[in-house]
C-alpha cells in the first residue's frame, strides 16, 4: 500500500512538472502578429483605442492580440517603432508586426511595412517554431478605400477607382464592367476584393504556413458599413440623394466584404493549420443584439470629436481619449453606468473599438485556439 500510494505521488508530481513547463505540455505560446490598426500594440506611441494609464506597454489598454498573447503566457510589444509618419526603426525583440493603416495591398508603397504583405514577408523570413501563435488581420482599410474611390468617382469621372482596380484586375475587364455604369462597377469591386482575398491567402501560404507555422488564425473583414464611420458616410447620402440609394450603396459595400470573406474562406478551407475567425459575424450579432454582449451603444463613438478630417468627417485624437478622461467627463446623453458608460459602448472613434470591444475580438479568436 505504501509503494502504491508513492507512486500515485511521483505520478501526480510528473504531470504537475509537465504542467508547469517542466515536461512535454507545452505552455508558452509566443504569439507573433501581422495587421493594421485593429492589432497595433503601439507602433506610433499609442494605441487604436481608449488609452489606458500608459499608452503603451504596462498600464496600457490591451487589445485582442495582446489578450490571447496573455493567455498564453506570452507578451507582445512593436516590431516597428515609428520615426515620422512614414518611417520606421525594427525592435527584433518584438514579435506584432501590425501597424495602424496597414493595408494588404499598400498601392503608395508596397515595400513598405505599413503593407501587411510585407509585414508577413518579413515575419516568414524571422521564421517558426513549433509552439507559435500566429494572428492575422487585414482587409479593412482595403475594403474602406475601394469604397471611398467608388463614391469619388462623381468627382473625378471613375479614375481613383479604375487605378485602384486595375491594381489586381486585368485591365480590359476593368474597362468594360465600367462602361456598364453603377451595375459593372458594383460588379468590378466584387472582383477586386475576391482577388484582394485570393492574394492575402497565397500570401499567408507563401510566408507563413510553407515557413513552418502551426498555428494561425486569420480574421476576416467586417462589414465596415457597420461602423460610425460609415454610418455617416450614408446618412450624409441618405440627406442629398435620398434613403434608397443610401440603402442601396449599403448593400453593394457590404457585398464587396462578404466576397472577400467567402473567398478567404473558402482559400483555406482544407487547412489543417489556418482557421479564419468570423470577425463579420460578430460584429453583426454585437450591433444586432448589443445587451447579449454586455453592450449599450454600438453606434456612437466614445472618444469626443476634435474637429474634421479631410474628408469633412468627424475627427478623433487617441493619446488624449483616455479611460481617465472619459470617466472624469458629463456621460453623454442617454449613456449609462455613471462614470463607466464608455466601458459598454463598441466604438472608441468612428472606425476603431473600444476596450470591451477588443475584449469581443479575443473571444472569436479564443474559440478557435
Amino acid at each position: 500500500m505504501k509503494r502504491k500510494m508513492q507512486w500515485i505521488a511521483a505520478a501526480a508530481a510528473a504531470i504537475l512538472l509537465a504542467a508547469c513547463g517542466g515536461g512535454s505540455i507545452d505552455i508558452v505560446h509566443p504569439v507573433k502578429v501581422a495587421g493594421d490598426s485593429l492589432a497595433d500594440s503601439g507602433t506610433f506611441g499609442y494605441k487604436f483605442t481608449v488609452q489606458g494609464s500608459a499608452p503603451t506597454g504596462a498600464g496600457s489598454t490591451p487589445i485582442w492580440p495582446e489578450i490571447i498573447a496573455s493567455e498564453n503566457f506570452s507578451s507582445l510589444c512593436p516590431h516597428y517603432v515609428a520615426t515620422s509618419a512614414t518611417t520606421f526603426n525594427t525592435n527584433d525583440k518584438c514579435s506584432n508586426y501590425a501597424i495602424g493603416g496597414g493595408r494588404i495591398s499598400n498601392l503608395k508603397d508596397p515595400a513598405s511595412p505599413v503593407s501587411i504583405t510585407q509585414q508577413l514577408k518579413v515575419m516568414g523570413a524571422a521564421g517558426f517554431d513549433k509552439n507559435d501563435i500566429v494572428l492575422i488581420d487585414g482587409g479593412g482599410n482595403d475594403a474602406a478605400d475601394l469604397i471611398k474611390a467608388f463614391l469619388a468617382a462623381a468627382g473625378d469621372k471613375g479614375a481613383s477607382f479604375a487605378g485602384m482596380l486595375t491594381t489586381l484586375l486585368d485591365p480590359a475587364t476593368v474597362q468594360a464592367l465600367l462602361a456598364q455604369g453603377q451595375t459593372g462597377m458594383a460588379q468590378a469591386g466584387g472582383l477586386y476584393m475576391q482577388a484582394l482575398a485570393t492574394q492575402f491567402a497565397g500570401t499567408i501560404k507563401t510566408n507563413v504556413t510553407d515557413k513552418g507555422a502551426p498555428r494561425v488564425v486569420v480574421l476576416n473583414v467586417p462589414d465596415v458599413t457597420l461602423t460610425p464611420q460609415f454610418g455617416f458616410v450614408l446618412a450624409a447620402i441618405a440627406q442629398q440623394q435620398g434613403p434608397e440609394v443610401a440603402a442601396q450603396l449599403k448593400q453593394v459595400f457590404g457585398a464587396w466584404v462578404q466576397a472577400f470573406n467567402a473567398t478567404l474562406a473558402a482559400s483555406f478551407k482544407d487547412s489543417k493549420v489556418v482557421r479564419v475567425a468570423d470577425f463579420d459575424g460578430t460584429l453583426k450579432a454585437l450591433v444586432a443584439k448589443p445587451a447579449d454582449f454586455g453592450l449599450t451603444n454600438t453606434g456612437t463613438p466614445a472618444c469626443p470629436v476634435v474637429g474634421q478630417d479631410g474628408t469633412g468627417l468627424p475627427a478623433y485624437d487617441f493619446p488624449t481619449c483616455t479611460a481617465a478622461a472619459l470617466s472624469a467627463q458629463t456621460p453623454p446623453a442617454g449613456a449609462t453606468g455613471g462614470a463607466n458608460w464608455w466601458k459598454t459602448w463598441l466604438f472608441s472613434d468612428s472606425f476603431h473599438p473600444t476596450p470591451r470591444g477588443h475584449e469581443l475580438m479575443a473571444d472569436t479568436v479564443r474559440k478557435l485556439l
